[in-house]
Order: structure tokens, then sequence, then C-alpha cells
């Protein structure tokens, strides 16, 4: 029994000393302007495009606000890969607002 409550009094100290996340270093964010989306669904579409790239760890669509913001790894993804994935999932013009870590090609 004292090595039980031993066992658990080491693994609970060791547990609340982990970080919650490891950020990447490489992560950046850009958000962009998406006009021409029509509803929830084109949201869903353009997130859903997004998260098929490599690189992309996640995105948050909004139709309301026509904003598409992309949290990407640097070194796997560039800018303009997201707003060609971004366009083809459907009839959208795409803009850059703000691009924490800029990567497009040239």
């Amino acid at each position: 029994m004292k090595m039980l409550i031993i066992s658990a009094v080491f693994l609970v100290t060791n547990l609340s000393f982990a970080p919650l996340s490891v950020e990447n270093i490489n992560t950046r964010e850009a958000v962009f302007r998406v006009d021409g989306m029509t509803c929830g669904m084109c949201a869903l579409s353009i997130k859903i495009a997004l998260k098929r790239l490599d690189g992309v760890e996640d995105a948050d669509v909004s139709y309301k606000d026509e904003k598409a913001k992309v949290w990407y790894e640097n070194d796997k993804v560039t800018v303009d890969e997201m707003i060609k994935a971004i366009e083809n999932a459907g009839n959208y013009k795409v803009n850059v607002i703000e691009n924490v870590g800029e990567n497009q090609s040239s």
C-alpha cells in the first residue's frame, strides 16, 4: 500500500511539471479575407481544404466575418499554397490580411 501511494505521488508530481503543449518554433499564423462565401458549408469546405495541406496545423474559417485564420508550419506549406487551396474549394477571391512569419514563394 505504501509503495502504491509513493508511486501515485511520483506520477502526479511528474505530470504536474510536464508542459501542456510544445509549440513548434516553425508555427506561423496567417489571416485571409475570403470573398464569395455564401453559407456555413462554404466555411467548412475551406477549412477541410486547408487542413488537407501538409503543414497546416489548424484553421478557423468564419462565413460571417469572411475570414480564414490558419496556423501552419512555415517550413512545410506556403501562403500561396493555402490561397490556391481556398480558391480551389469554390469560387472564392482570397487576400492576405495578416501573415506572421511570411513565407510566400517568389
